[in-house]
């Protein structure tokens, strides 16, 4: 489709994910979201080996 200037009108869709890909925030936030998930998983993994040695009972 053209606007009235014979321009061809932008697409109003969602963007692709190159377009998506390129921003640098999206980067960003999956960078963060991923960090966290490996803290809580390092962190359940600590947890699921004190109580396997029975560091976290003895006491």
């Amino acid at each position: 489709m053209t606007t009235d200037d014979g321009e061809p009108e932008e697409p109003t869709g969602r963007p692709s994910l190159r377009v998506v890909a390129r921003d640098r925030r999206v980067w960003a936030i999956l960078g963060i979201v991923a960090a966290v998930l490996v803290c809580c998983c390092s962190v359940a993994v600590g947890l699921t080996i004190s109580w396997a040695g029975g560091l976290l009972g003895a006491g």
